[in-house]
């Protein structure tokens, strides 16, 4: 019995980026990369197939930090990340990447990643009954990640020359840098931690600990990483804009 080319021909390879934040290549890629050389192998299990998935178990991760339910947010989070990176490393691998299918991954990222933020501060704000009265900024601070976070995901994927982080090195750059850069290169790793290490610190690994101020803590340390990425990055917008004529 002959077996099927689709079985024989695909490359695992294709589904990994050339370059890609710390989280996915070291914690994410080791568990998802042989859960895909099984799902390859499923007819009916397409890209957009697992966008949704991911989607519903989002949703069920928004509600449990609503209700202040950490441990099972923080699981349904990671759980809907591991989805969100098969969906792409699927649609690498078959050759079937497409504007549509990036754009509902991406709406299924921003607004579920703004809400399960949303959501804990909520909680943290005493909302849930789970954190007691703490100064009314960090409920201000939750709308503002909210607000930033949608166009920081955009321009981090549509605009890679805008990365936070990943400017191309300038010809001063030491060379003791440019070796570090190589070395971070050839292990598929970006250059300096990005949003999605910001977003796992706090909805899946802080929610983990259980201490309320581990969380308000790293909370915090969101709105300030989110304050400063948005301001480096509409300062690169700046730069990089065409410049009007006279």
């Amino acid at each position: 019995m002959t077996t099927p080319p689709a079985t024989t021909t695909i490359d695992l390879r294709r589904a990994l980026k050339p370059r890609d934040a710390w989280w996915t290549v070291l914690v994410v890629d080791p568990v998802a990369v042989p859960i895909l050389s099984v799902l390859v192998r499923i007819p009916w299990v397409t890209p957009i197939l697992l966008t949704l998935s991911g989607a519903c178990l989002g949703l069920g991760g928004v509600a449990a930090f609503f209700t202040g339910h950490l441990l099972l947010g923080a699981v349904l989070f990671e759980a809907r990340f591991v989805l969100d990176c098969l969906d792409g490393k699927l649609a690498r691998v078959l050759g079937i990447s497409s504007p549509r299918g990036a754009l509902i991954d991406l709406a299924a990222d921003v607004v579920l990643i703004s809400a399960s933020i949303l959501a804990l501060g909520w909680h943290l704000a005493g909302g849930s009954d789970g954190g007691g009265p703490i100064p009314i900024g960090l409920s201000g601070g939750t709308a503002f990640v909210g607000m930033v976070l949608y166009w920081l995901i955009l321009y981090d994927i549509d605009r890679p020359q805008l990365r936070v982080g990943t400017a191309a090195p300038r010809s001063q750059t030491a060379t003791r840098t440019a070796t570090v850069d190589e070395w971070l290169r050839r292990h598929r790793l970006e250059r300096l931690p990005r949003t999605i290490e910001v977003e796992t610190l706090l909805l899946f690994l802080a929610p983990l600990t259980g201490n309320e101020t581990i969380l308000r803590v790293s909370f915090y340390l969101t709105l300030a990483y989110f304050a400063i990425a948005s301001v480096n990055l509409m300062a690169r917008l700046i730069r990089t804009s065409p410049k009007s004529g006279p």
